[in-house]
């Protein structure tokens, strides 16, 4: 009886010992996720970063691009309406003038 009762008394000493050793697996296991957890947040997170830093020189070379050439079409309208005015502003003063006198004549 005695012997049984050892027995049983050392199945409970190595049920509590792989009971304590799976509970300190499972500590680790759990810190492992919670570090890879971590590690994988902070990861996409810089990776998120270098994607809107990427999407936001893209857009500020596509705003680049369109206002130069908004300024060249600009420039360009400008230079032909300077060009009209040069070639066209007796004729436009005199049409002017013209203008004026008819009105005060009425």
């Amino acid at each position: 009886m005695e012997q049984i009762i050892g027995k049983l008394s050392e199945i409970e000493t190595t049920a509590e010992t792989i009971m304590k050793d799976a509970l300190q697996k499972r500590k680790a296991l759990s810190a492992e996720m919670e570090r890879q957890s971590k590690e994988f947040d902070t990861q996409l997170e810089k990776q998120t970063e270098e994607q809107i830093k990427e999407i936001r020189r893209n857009l500020e070379g596509e705003k680049d691009k369109r206002l130069s050439s908004l300024r060249e079409d600009t420039q360009a309208a400008l230079s032909q309406l300077d060009a009209y005015y040069a070639k066209n502003h007796e004729r436009l003063s005199r049409e002017i003038f013209e203008k004026i006198i008819q009105e005060e004549v009425m």
